[in-house]
Formats: structure tokens, sequence, C-alpha cells
């Protein structure tokens, strides 16, 4: 077999065959897709990419942010059903799609058998992400995969492992797969696995029967497990839950059942089970820090999070998101200018999309007028070498004659224009820019013709 046909050779944990088609040609794809696609023949793949042109002009035809199609692929007399997915970028001329391939579930009957042939189903089902993943914002492909992959893992019962560094979003994940699952209107519970004292464990998660011990509550405890009963149970920092706690919840995983402490009745429970970290547990199995034994019965479906430095285009994105919460908060329309976005592009976000929101709360607190800009960064971000381009704004702003009487009057003047300059360019029209600047009509167009702009 032909090797590294494809421009890349990207190892992938996921099992199942993905692949990303942009701009004409397949521009990632892990090793289980690779071995789909490389033993196809030139001209049937030449084929294929035509096919996935085509349904690209349908999307962007369409009005439809997500469209599901089905091609086949047939390789060694094998069929492979391949789900693509297109994914509309507003404004684009050219949008990536999603290929995710299907090995144990064959396509039917093709019209004709012939190996590595692609057959367009144009009447296959069109698909969305569910309202629940709303709270969920990024158009980066590889975390739409991420979430197109939870919301199929949300039809089922089997327990899902979170992996993703601090900040990603771990637990907003992992409600919005119990609110898109069946057991969406039961509880969903969480627990901080690190919180928790040992001696506290099993009163927390398996509750206790009336005078267990000193200082129990005079009626008892139900306990986590009950309270998710029928619902989603979200064990957050499972790696580090301590080596007890870790046997503790193997046991219970194993049997189906516990006992309250102080009582010898085994109570049963039908808990769907969704655990989150953002360590390396193979590494810690290795160190002996976690048991081998529970990840197994933790990780049937892995999701990993991707962090919001691997997905930069999001940034913009998710910063406007966090200003308009602001702007229907304050009933007044706040915007970012040019500049300040580029500062915020150039951050690593160590913290990601939390530190992120932190950061927009904070400048939001820090603005006076609707505009904000780099002046409003916390210090931390403002000191960083790169954070913000020398293009714009009044702190850009450099004299050549520190002698000149008028300097403030210029400095002022500067700052005004680029300020009318960054709100022209994202307002709709002239009249939005006017209320945006909160100033009459007749100051605005004063300004326009004083600084040659109109």
């Amino acid at each position: 077999m032909k090797k590294n046909i494809l421009p890349f050779n990207l190892n992938c944990n996921d099992p199942s065959p993905i692949a990303i088609f942009n701009n004409g040609s397949i521009t990632y794809a892990n090793t289980a897709f690779e071995k789909l696609y490389n033993p196809l023949k030139k001209e049937d793949k030449k084929k294929i990419r035509q096919l996935l042109s085509r349904l690209n002009s349908e999307l962007i035809r369409s009005d439809k942010k997500v469209i599901q199609k089905q091609i086949g692929l047939i390789t060694n007399h094998k069929k492979t059903k391949v789900i693509v997915y297109l994914l509309n970028k507003s404004g684009s001329k050219e949008n990536s799609l999603l290929l995710v391939a299907d090995q144990e579930e064959s396509v039917g009957d093709f019209p004709y058998f012939n190996p590595g042939r692609a057959v367009d189903f144009d009447n296959s089902p069109k698909l969305e992400l569910s309202p629940a993943f709303s709270r969920l914002i990024g158009e980066d492909f590889k975390f739409k995969a991420v979430l197109f992959k939870a919301q199929k893992a949300a039809q089922s019962d089997y327990p899902i492992l979170i992996n993703g560094e601090s900040g990603t979003g771990k637990e907003i994940l992992a409600s919005t797969i119990h609110n898109a699952s069946r057991r969406r209107s039961k509880k969903f519970v969480d627990i901080n696995c690190a919180a928790i004292p040992d001696q506290l464990i099993d009163s927390e998660l398996f509750g206790y029967e009336k005078g267990a011990f000193t200082g129990a509550l005079p009626g008892g405890r139900h306990g986590l497990f009950v309270e998710a009963n029928h619902g989603t149970l979200f064990l957050d920092e499972i790696a580090d839950a301590s080596l007890p706690t870790q046997a503790k919840l193997l046991r219970v995983l194993n049997e189906g059942h516990f006992k309250r402490v102080g009582s010898m009745k085994n109570i049963e429970v039908d808990v769907r089970i969704i655990s989150a970290t953002n360590k390396d547990l193979l590494q810690m199995i290795e160190e002996s820090h976690f048991r081998q034994d529970l990840i197994y019965r933790l990780n049937t479906i892995t999701i990993n999070l991707p962090s919001l430095r691997e997905r930069p285009g999001d940034i913009p994105l998710l910063a406007n998101f966090f200003l308009k919460m602001h702007s229907k908060k304050t009933e007044q329309t706040l915007i970012f200018s040019a500049n300040c976005l580029e500062g915020l592009n150039s951050y690593h976000w160590p913290g990601n999309v939390r530190e992120l929101k932190g950061v927009i709360d904070y400048m939001v607190t820090m603005a006076s007028g609707t505009v904000i800009t780099p002046n409003h960064f916390p210090d931390f971000l403002l000191h960083q070498k790169d954070a913000v381009h020398e293009k714009t704004g009044p702190q850009y702003f450099h004299f050549k004659d520190e002698k000149d009487s008028d300097l403030l009057s210029k400095a002022v003047q500067y700052a005004e224009k680029q300020i009318i300059k960054d709100v022209l360019h994202r307002a709709k029209n002239k009249s939005k820019a006017i209320k945006i600047l909160g100033t009459s009509r007749r100051t605005f167009y004063s300004k326009l013709k004083l600084y040659n702009m109109e």
C-alpha cells in the first residue's frame, strides 16, 4: 500500500476516520481516514474532490448553517458510509467540510459497484447541532468536530471522559451532553473530586442513614448517586480523586449498587457517568497515581476539547459574544476597536475561554464609553510584548515637539478620529454610527469633514 499520499500524516486517538476538505483538497485526516482514502485510485480521488466541491457549492446557495450528506467509498470491494458535514461560514466562498466515516455501517447497494466509486445521496437527512449546544461558541472545524461527536455521544448511556485544559469549558460540555440526551428531564449532578476529603467521600456520593455518625443530619442523606438517579453524575477533576476514592467509585461502577453509610441494604441506581480532567491519565497510571481498571470504566467515549490557542479564529467570535452579553445587560451597544481585537488575538490565553471572559468583564468595567480599546486591557495583557500591534488608538499618539503648545488638542483630535474610524468600520450605516457615538448628526458630519472622512 502506498504511504503518505496525503500532504500530512497526523495521528489521532479517535478511532473514527475523520478528515477535513477545504479549498478543493483534503487538508487534514487522521490515520484511520488515511487507511480508507490512500488505497483509492488517483482518478477516484479526483471524482471525490469534485463531488465535495459540488456539495460545498450547494451549501453556499442554501441558507443552512449545517447540512448532512452521505457519500460512499468502496475500497477493496468493501463499502463504507461517509457522513459529510457541510459547515457554512457566513460570507465565505469556500467552506470547509467535515468527513466522518462510519466503518460499522454499510451504505447499502450502489447503482454501480466499482472500487473507489463515490456516490452522492441527494435525499439524505439534514442535520444541525441541537439547541442545547448553543452555549458552546466556535466555528473552528476541530471544535465543530468535537461538538458533533458530543451530540452523537449524548444519544447513548455510555460513560464519557472529557479531556481539556482548564477553562476550555469541560463542565459546560458535560451539562450540554446531558441536556441533549434522553435524560434531560432528570438532574445533572456535579461533584469536584479534588474538593472532597477522603473521610467525607462516602457520605457525599452514597449518603448515610439517620444517626450513622456524630454530626449526621437527623434525617440522614441520600447522596449524589441517588440524587442523580436516571440522570447524569459529572465527576469533575477525576484525576485529582485519591486512590481510596477511585477504589470506591470503581466498586460502584462494577457492581451497579452501593450501601449507604450505616446501612446494610444495597441501593441500585441508573446513572450516566461523565468525567473530566485536565491531566494526562495515562501518565498518571504509569506513575501509579490513577487506577488503570477505573479508566476502562470511564472512557468508553473520549472527547478531547481543544484549547483556545488551538482555535485562534474563535477568539474574536467569543470576545464579541461576551461583549454582546454585556450590551444586553447595560442596554447599550458596546464594540471593540480593531486594534483591540488584534491584541486579544496575539495573547496565548493559558486560561482559555474562562480567562478570555474574565478579561472582557474587566475591560467593560473599566471602559467609560461604548468603544472598548487596548487602553482598557488588564495590566498583564497590556504588558505582553506582542499583545497590541501599534496601529491606532490614543495610546499610540507620538508627538515630535514637546514644546508644541497645541499638543493636547492634537492628541484629542487623533483619538477622536480613530474612534470614529473604528465605529464607521463596524456600524452598518452612518445613522447607526451616530447612535453609537452618542452625538448629533450635525456634529458627526462636521467631524467627518474635519478629518477628511466623508
